[in-house]
Order: structure tokens, then sequence, then C-alpha cells
């Protein structure tokens, strides 16, 4: 008994840590928050729901009564007419209906009894819950979107910043070689290949800020705002997005937008085959209606008041073959959303492997990094001292250089991977952190 209580609160704990608010920068949350403002998609989508919400408000007008007032004046030429003999044998008329016809009245109908409405209101609710969730989903794609360019800004900022101070070592290199040359102390090949080492230095870092101005331009994109004004996070914070991996399928399952999606997709279908199935189900009406009218005998000629009570009952007689394909249509619909779910389920459970897999391998790159790190420092420094001797050459000691500083944005592309890694795992999970 005691090691089950124990499982319960595992499992609780567990499904409560992935449930809780993220370790998020208010920085990243509000370039977020701004991009759902800014970002004309998310209008579109919301302006998807409105329009769902109108159609369910627009069926619902079915149980309304309706009212419609009727005015018309109809001249009849010829008109019934009843002959009886009369005094002296002539014959007598008397006519039954008017030349002149007079109609004004207001005719009211009220639906009693109509079992394809349910099933008719039912889907457009559907329909209601599926644009929220599709656009909870885009929120959630786009808020996960602002988040690794917002993290790759960072990355590559700090990745010039490493660059450039490689650059400025191979620059002093690059100067104090030219001396020893001129000197007689060093040869022409020393320096060409510290000249070509420099100029690709040079375009790597080229190459970096111009992947951060994209990046910039993305940024800015998504939330109408100059990043280079309001991005003021410089680092990586390891205890960001970091989830509890725990349990975290059961958790996708119920909250990834794909599946939520396809779920709805599933229950609108239902909700087709149903109202295909009432199509012949009868239906009744309330009708009533008054006004005014000639044509009223004996005298045909007075316009008189007149009023109607009555139900009327429409019911499908024949309808040839359409009621039956409509609800195979929707029957095979419906089979088809059910297989789009067990696809997409397939499709989450790899995603989630793969993003599991991916955290597990940077946390392993990252945990040797800081070793690389100090071994290439080390053999940097070594080959510093042993270069002012004479002990290696101007070669040797670029290539310890360049392995320091390789081995730092190494360590950078580590945090940086992880993070995304990370990242990848909490949107397949629907975690909304914003």
């Amino acid at each position: 008994m005691k090691s089950i209580l124990l499982i319960i609160a595992f499992v609780y704990s567990v499904n409560l840590g992935i449930a809780q608010e993220l370790i998020v920068p208010n920085e990243l949350k509000q370039f977020v928050e701004q991009s759902f403002v800014k970002y004309p998609k998310v209008a579109e989508m919301k302006d998807l729901v409105s329009l769902n919400e109108v159609r369910l408000r627009l069926d619902k007008t079915a149980l309304l009564p309706t009212a419609m007032g009727d005015l018309s004046y109809r001249l009849q030429y010829p008109t019934p007419i009843i002959q009886f003999p009369g005094e002296g044998g002539k014959l007598q008329e008397i006519k039954i209906q008017p030349n002149d016809n007079y109609n004004a009245g207001i005719t009211l109908a009220q639906p009693l009894i109509d079992m394809r409405l349910n099933s008719v209101l039912n889907k457009a609710k559907s329909d209601i819950n599926l644009s929220k969730d599709n656009l909870e989903g885009f929120k959630l794609t786009l808020a996960y979107q602002v988040a690794q360019i917002y993290y790759s800004i960072i990355f590559l900022n700090k990745s010039i910043t490493v660059q450039l101070e490689q650059i400025k070592l191979l620059q002093s290199t690059l100067e104090q070689i030219a001396v020893k040359v001129k000197n007689g102390d060093a040869l022409q090949y020393d320096l060409v290949s510290t000249e070509v080492k420099y100029t690709n230095a040079v375009n790597f870092n080229t190459d970096l800020i111009g992947q951060l101005n994209k990046q910039y331009n993305m940024l800015g994109m998504l939330t109408g705002l100059n990043g280079k004004d309001y991005l003021n996070e410089t680092s990586f914070n390891s205890s960001v997005f970091n989830l509890i991996t725990d349990s975290v399928s059961s958790f996708a399952l119920r909250n990834n937008p794909d599946i939520r999606i396809a779920g709805d997709k599933i229950k609108s279908a239902s909700w087709d085959i149903l109202t295909a199935e009432r199509s012949r189900m009868p239906a009744v009406n309330l009708q009533a209606g008054m006004g005014y009218r000639n044509g009223y005998m004996p005298n045909i000629d007075l316009v008189n008041f007149n009023y109607f009570v009555g139900l009327g009952i429409t019911i499908p007689i024949l309808s040839g073959s359409r009621p039956g394909f409509q609800r195979k249509l929707a029957v095979i619909n419906h089979d088809a959303t059910q297989m789009a779910l067990e696809t997409q389920k397939v499709v989450l459970n790899k995603d989630l492997l793969n993003a599991l897999e991916d955290i597990y391998r940077n946390k392993k790159k990252l945990a040797s990094a800081d070793t690389l790190i100090k071994q290439a420092q080390m053999a940097n420094n070594i080959a510093g001292e042993r270069y002012k001797f004479g002990v290696i050459t101007n070669l040797d000691l670029l290539t310890t250089v360049t392995n320091f500083k390789d081995a730092q944005l190494s360590q950078l592309q580590f945090e940086y991977n992880l993070l995304v890694s990370r990242l990848d795992l909490c949107r397949l999970a629907g975690i909304r952190w914003w």
C-alpha cells in the first residue's frame, strides 16, 4: 500500500512539474506578446474564430420564429359566377369572387421540432472549437519561433564576440610576423599563411553578421519591433525551458496542438454523420397569420379581418440517393480524420524521441566542452611561450590559437543546440509559457 502511494505521489509530482510555468526571461515573453498583436496571421485566425461563432448564431436562428408581411392587389377576369332562375324565368347571376382582390396580412412560422437542427448546431460548436485550437496552435508555433530567433540572436552575438577576439589575435600575430619577415627572422610563407587565416576569419565573421541581421529582420517581421533596440539579454541560462521529461509523452498527447486539432476534426465529422442520418426525419412547424382581405361571402367586395392558426409537418419522402451518399461521405471523412489522428500520434512519438535524444546528445557534448576549452587554453598558452623562444613555427602557433577559439565557438554551439532541443520538446508537449 505504501509503495502504491509513493507511485501516485511520484506521478502527481511529475505531472505537476511538467505543467508548472517554465523559467523564461520576461524580455522574451514581451516579444511573444508583441508578436500576437503585430503579426497579421494571428488577427486572420481570430477572424476565423469570429466567423464560426457568427455561423453558430446564424444556425440558431432556425429556432426563432419568422414573420412575413404580404400586401397585394390582383385584378381577375373573368370571375366565377353562379347562375340560377329568377323571376320571369330570367337567369340571375351571383359572383363568388370579386374582380378586384385586396390582401394585407402577416404570416408567422415557428419551428417546433427539427431533429436535424441539434446535430447542425453541435457541428457548428465543434467548428468553433476547431478554429480556436487552430488559433492556439498557431500562437504556440509563433511563440516558439520567436523564442528560437531570440536565442539565435544571442548565440550569433556571442559567436561574433569570440570571432572578433580571434581576428584581433590573428591581426596581432600578422603584425609580428611582418616585422620578423622584414628582419629576416621569418619566411614569406609564414606571412602568407597567416594572411590566409586572417582573411578566412574575417569572412566567417562577415557571414555571422549577415546571419544576425537576417534574424533581426525576422524578429522585426514577427513583432514589429527593432530587436537591436529592444533586445538586452546577452547570455544563455541553463535553466530556461528545462522541461521535466518523465511522462512527457502522455502530457503531449493531451496538449499537443496537432493532436487537439485532429480530435476536433473527428468530433466535427461525427456530427456530420448524425446530420446525414437525420436528413430523412420530419420537421414540425407552427403556422399563424392575420390580416385583411375581401372575397368573403355574402359581400365579396367588403374587406374583412381574418386569421388562421395551424400545424405543418414536412416529411421527406423521396430524395433519390442523396441522403445515403451524404452519410457515406461523412463516414469516409470521419474514418480519414481518425486515421489522421493515429498518424499524428505516431509522428508525435517519433518527434518526442528525437527531441529527447537531441537533449541527451547535446548535454554530453556540452559536458565535454569545458574540458576541451581548458585543454585548448593550456595548449595556447604553452604555444605562445614556445613561439617566443623559437621552439615552434608560426603555423603551430596559429593552429593552437584557432583550436582555442574553435573550442569556445563549439561550446556556444552546444549550448544553443541544447536550448533549441529543449524548446522543441516544450513545443511538442504544447507548453504555453507566455
